[in-house]
């Protein structure tokens, strides 16, 4: 390109290239600065792309400037046509503010230094493949269109605080799909993505992911996709707001993830998904964190807490509002706001240290191979068997069998064997009539072996009754040359004890009128006898 070809602000720009010096065109007034208004700047803040393109790759006129590092500077510019610079060496920092970009900007495989888009307007941008030396900052600039960086390698930040993104129903806003960011990734301070989702698929950063105050909105679909995602820091989303499906399958976080304050929607569906989490430190969903649509830590791994302390979650009646199935945590605080709208699956979970609340148990529960270590709050048996009657699915011994493990751990055997009894009489519940009715004798003499000290209340009671009955009728005497004298109390023992002859039995029989009460001492014998052998095999296999 002729040095006569270019215009005056063309050839300032290039003299100001050479000597890394910036280009400032803004007129000083706000509103007319505003790239939202830049198509009444005029030829006098207007560039031609390829211009621009021509310096950084070396094509144009004008040389270096001794002792001056090259670098394009531009603020408050309009630059007009495509800027290819794919598969480019570019050895210049480049940096943008309050410009309005009115075509692409291509960077797919090129290599440059840092990359400042600060306050600018564009309309779409593919850097996927390239390679960035330094930090890629586009605060507060608006996307119309694609910001493309997948694949993409940037050695410093990759910061979009304040930046607004527009996706479409086939596109996402932004796609940075296996990106590597050997710092931190911000979306920060107003950032907003809309009708399209934030895609971090396979992500590597070597930072912090801070979301914190971020706009995701893309509703009935994925606000941001980050399965399969590594974070060597935090994933930080303190007070974000999403509309649509946060996903985080696979993901892998050396430190924490923290939603304080977060509120997710995405109503009828999922709104917080994290199949596989990995999380290193704790998973905090606390500060008045809101999840409306179902939350779902399926196989999480939680090196230390797992905390909903004051979190709402709602899914609607007979939806799952949180799933934690087979997720594992070192604690687990579950002391929501108020009792979840929707089903609280925690089967198969292993939750270390559990700190709930009556006040906010779920009306419906799944327990089913829930492991946990012990309560913060022991409550008294009786209460926390309330809270089993929560799960709906029907009879399961394990939750029973955990919860007697618990309060045995504790050293509350009483409390225990009162869970173990409940299981007992749960699990008679679903059995034949003829079953109930043999488990409702077992329940009142031994309590199915759980209760032994109500076998010698049963024996001195019946021994009592029967020595009475049988000291005002005394039974006739078989033979009468024979010298034995009648005992009541020995006479109801040889009734009462069917292992056991002291001859009172075999010396004499009942009257007619009492024949009928040794019967029932016989039997009442042998019902003792066997549920107190079914207690005692109960208890040694227990053991």
């Amino acid at each position: 390109m002729r040095e006569e070809d270019l215009t005056p602000t063309e050839r300032q720009i290039r003299d100001a290239f050479a000597r890394g010096e910036e280009v400032d065109l803004r007129a000083g007034d706000p509103e007319v600065d505003d790239p939202a208004n830049s198509a009444a700047w005029g030829p006098a803040r207007t560039v031609r792309a390829a211009v621009l393109a021509l310096l950084l790759l070396g094509g144009g006129p004008g040389a270096p400037v001794p002792g001056r590092v090259p670098a394009l500077r531009l603020t408050g510019v309009r630059v007009y046509g495509g800027l290819d610079l794919d598969y480019s060496e570019i050895p210049y920092r480049l940096t943008f503010k309050g410009c309005y970009f009115a075509d692409p900007i291509s960077l797919y495989g090129a290599r440059t230094r840092q990359l400042s888009v600060k306050r600018c307007h564009l309309v779409r941008l593919n850097a996927a493949n390239a390679s960035i030396d330094g930090n890629a900052r586009f605060n507060d600039s608006r996307f119309t269109g694609l910001l493309r960086l997948d694949a993409a390698h940037i050695t410093g930040v990759l910061q979009l605080d304040g930046a607004r993104l527009f996706g479409a129903t086939d596109s996402p806003a932004l796609a940075a799909n296996r990106v590597q960011v050997e710092d931190h990734i911000w979306l920060r301070d107003g950032f907003t993505a809309e009708g399209g989702e934030v895609v971090l698929r396979g992500a590597q950063v070597g930072g912090d992911l801070d979301m914190t105050g971020a706009r995701l909105s893309n509703p009935g679909g994925t606000a941001l996709a980050g399965s399969r995602m590594r974070v060597e820091g935090d994933i930080i989303g303190n007070g974000m707001r999403t509309e649509g499906e946060l996903r985080l399958p696979g993901a892998t976080v050396a430190g924490g993830v923290r939603l304080w304050g977060a509120r997710l929607s995405n109503p009828g569906g999922t709104a917080l998904r994290a199949y596989g989490l990995e999380v290193a430190g704790s998973l905090r969903l606390t500060g008045g964190f809101e999840a409306e649509g179902r939350t779902a830590l399926t196989s999480v791994r939680v090196g230390g807490e797992l905390n909903l302390r004051d979190a709402r979650l709602t899914a609607g009646p007979g939806r799952t509002v949180l799933r934690l199935w087979q997720t594992q945590a070192r604690e687990t605080d579950l002391r929501t706001t108020d009792a979840p709208e929707g089903c609280v699956d925690l089967r198969h979970a292993s939750l270390g240290v559990i700190r709930d609340d009556p006040e906010t148990w779920p009306a419906d529960l799944r327990l089913d191979g829930l492991r946990y270590d012990r309560f913060e709050r022991p409550l008294p048996a009786p209460e926390r068997l309330r809270w089993l009657t929560h799960d709906r699915s029907g009879y399961a011994p394990q939750p029973f069998e955990q919860l007697a493990l618990a309060y045995r751990t504790l050293g509350h055997e009483n409390e225990a064997r009162t869970v173990l009894l409940a299981k007992e009489r749960a699990r008679h519940r679903i059995l034949p009539w003829y079953a109930r009715l043999w488990g409702a004798v077992q329940d009142a003499t031994v309590g199915y072996g759980y209760r032994p000290t109500r076998a010698p209340l049963w024996l001195l009671g019946l021994l009592a009754a029967g020595s009475v009955v049988f000291s005002l009728h005394h039974p006739v005497r078989n033979d009468p040359a024979s010298p034995e004298t009648f005992n009541p109390v020995v006479f109801t023992l040889d009734h009462l004890l069917p292992v056991v002859n002291f001859g009172q039995g075999s010396a004499f029989t009942p009257t007619p009128g009492t024949q009928w009460v040794g019967y029932v001492l016989t039997a009442a014998g042998w019902i003792l006898a066997t549920t107190i052998a079914t207690g005692i095999t109960r208890s040694v296999n227990r053991a």
